[in-house]
This record gives structure tokens, C-alpha cells and sequence, in this order.
């Protein structure tokens, strides 16, 4: 008896067990009520959206070009175009072989008096240039220069310098010598000549405003610098604030055009348009106190001067 009543107990006793261990059923959950859920953070999402459009109004960088080639002992200009340069940005020039600054917006900050910037504002384009200067260049000047925009992240463009020494032809490592024809010989420099339109000298009123225009024609190929100097030094915004500088480098026909508000006897004195392909033109400016006007020297201004080599106003 008991040997057939113990196996039944075991099996009872499991049973019971199972039974009891078996989770009892949940009951149906309660629809979710999405206003009663978790409330989303719309002040992190505003706050991304701004972030966002802060973006899209960032300055971004023109096309321009991102080789420049000059002769040594020239003027080097490396040119970099901002579009959207509004309140706040900062424009910085940078030599990458050795990272050193040499501007930080028109402020120079290298010990080398070689090195200047000329800030042109071109409201028309929504733009502004930053060109980096780079007087009587070396060899050693070559290499990659970066202009740069404090934005976030950070923008930058990188133009690249190649001062080319014309001796370099001479000591080139080869049996034979190179001699120049005798032509160039006896006619060195460029064929292409600068002109300056109007005449020889110009008489403007002190408190006018005086343009002078500059043209190279017959030109294959633009010119890579196209400048302008007073007694014998580059011309520039650093040297005297008012001036405005518009140049265009085109083939066939390439202009520079230099403008001087509110002249003052200190701007009298002797400008010449230079150029890497071209003779430069030399014309002497006199500024005169008399009744203040506006004077501007067009093309065709050699027509329209008086005897008294006046200059007509605008």
C-alpha cells in the first residue's frame, strides 16, 4: 500500500506546485494617452533650428584664382573674396610652411614691412576682398598662404605663391650658355605698355575727389598684378584711408582705376600704373587750394581739358 501511495503524494504535491507557481493573468493595459505622455523639448528643437539658420548666413568664399606666379622682386597679390561678410567675422591671413599670421582683418601682424593687406569692400556683389601684398618678392616667398574666415567651424582658402627667378634659366645645370637675342638685348623688359588716360599733369582742387584710370591693351594673356605706386611705393588703403581701387585683368584689354576722396596737398605727388607684362605710366598730380569740387580722368578726358589743364567735373 504505502509503496504505491508515495509516487501519488510526489505527483500531488507537483501538480500543487505548478499550479501555484503559474502567474496569474495581467490584466489589459490602459490606452496610451499621448497628452499625458512625455512633453517634448520644443525649446532644444528652436534652439537647433537657429543654430541651423545661423549657418546658412555664414560667409562663404567667391571663386577666385588659387595660383599666383611672379618675378622676383615684384608685387605679389593673393587675392581671397568673401561673400556674406556681415558684423562679427574676421578675415586672417596665414603663412602655412612655418603657421605664422601675418593679418588679422587690415591689420598686419608679421615684422616683415613686405607683407600688407588691402581690404576692398563690393557692396554691388554682396562681397569683400582681402588681398594679401607681398613687396619685392624672394624665392623664399614661395609656398601656400591661407585666408581665412572665423566662422564655425572655421573656412578657409589656400592660394599658392611661385616667385620664379629669371637667373634660374641661366644656372640651369646644362653644357650650353644662354644668350639673349640681340634684339631683347638691346630692348629688355615687356612689350605691352600702361597707359594712363588724360595728360601729364593734373590740377584738381583741394576737397575734390580725383579717379585715374589705367589700360594695357593688346594683351594675349592677363596680367597677374596690376597696381598702383605714389613716389616710387605701392599704393595702397594702408597708406591713405579714402581711396578705392577697382582693377580688371582680363585679356585684350585689362584696367585699373584708382579713386582719392577729399584730396588734401599731401596727395600731390607722382602715380604710375605697374604690371608684371607692361611698361608703367608716370603722371603727376597737383592739388591746388581753390574752390572745391569733383574731378574724375575718363578715357577720353585729353579732349575735355582745358588751358589751364583743369580737370572736368563730374
Amino acid at each position: 500500500m504505502f509503496p504505491t501511495t508515495i509516487p501519488c503524494l510526489h505527483l500531488m504535491l507537483l501538480c500543487c506546485v505548478l499550479v501555484m507557481g503559474k502567474p496569474s493573468p495581467r490584466s489589459n493595459p490602459a490606452p496610451w494617452d499621448w497628452q499625458t505622455g512625455e512633453q517634448v523639448d520644443y525649446a532644444k528643437y528652436n534652439k537647433y533650428e537657429e543654430e541651423m539658420k545661423k549657418m546658412l548666413e555664414q560667409p562663404y568664399f567667391a571663386r577666385v584664382n588659387n595660383k599666383t606666379a611672379v618675378k622676383r622682386g615684384e608685387v605679389a597679390f593673393l587675392p581671397c573674396r568673401v561673400k556674406e561678410m556681415n558684423e562679427g567675422y574676421t578675415v586672417s591671413w596665414m603663412r602655412l610652411s612655418d603657421v605664422t599670421i601675418l593679418s588679422v582683418g587690415s591689420l598686419a601682424f608679421s615684422s616683415d614691412q613686405r607683407y600688407g593687406v588691402v581690404h576692398v569692400s563690393r557692396p554691388r556683389i554682396q562681397a569683400d576682398d582681402w588681398t594679401l601684398l607681398i613687396n619685392t618678392t624672394t624665392t623664399m616667398d614661395s609656398g601656400k598662404y591661407e585666408c581665412s574666415v572665423n566662422t564655425m567651424p572655421k573656412i578657409s582658402h589656400v592660394v599658392e605663391l611661385v616667385v620664379e627667378d629669371p637667373m634660374d634659366i641661366i644656372m640651369q645645370d646644362s653644357p650650353y650658355t644662354y644668350t639673349l637675342p640681340e634684339e631683347d638685348a638691346q630692348y629688355p623688359g615687356p612689350s605691352a605698355m600702361a597707359v594712363i588716360s588724360g595728360p601729364a599733369t593734373h590740377h584738381v582742387s583741394s576737397g575734390s575727389t580725383i579717379g585715374l584710370e589705367c589700360r594695357i591693351s593688346h594683351l594675349s594673356t592677363p596680367p597677374t598684378s596690376l597696381y598702383w605706386k605714389k613716389e616710387g611705393k605701392v599704393f595702397t588703403a594702408r597708406d591713405r584711408p579714402g581711396i578705392s581701387l577697382e582693377s580688371e585683368k582680363v585679356p585684350g584689354v585689362s584696367t585699373t582705376r584708382l579713386f582719392i576722396s577729399h584730396v588734401t596737398t599731401d596727395d600731390s605727388g607722382q602715380y604710375s600704373c605697374c604690371s608684371d607684362i607692361a611698361t608703367p605710366d608716370t603722371v603727376r598730380l597737383v592739388v591746388t587750394r581753390a574752390s572745391p569740387g569733383s574731378a574724375l580722368t575718363g578715357h577720353n578726358s585729353c579732349s575735355n581739358i582745358s588751358s589751364t589743364h583743369g580737370l572736368p567735373a563730374l
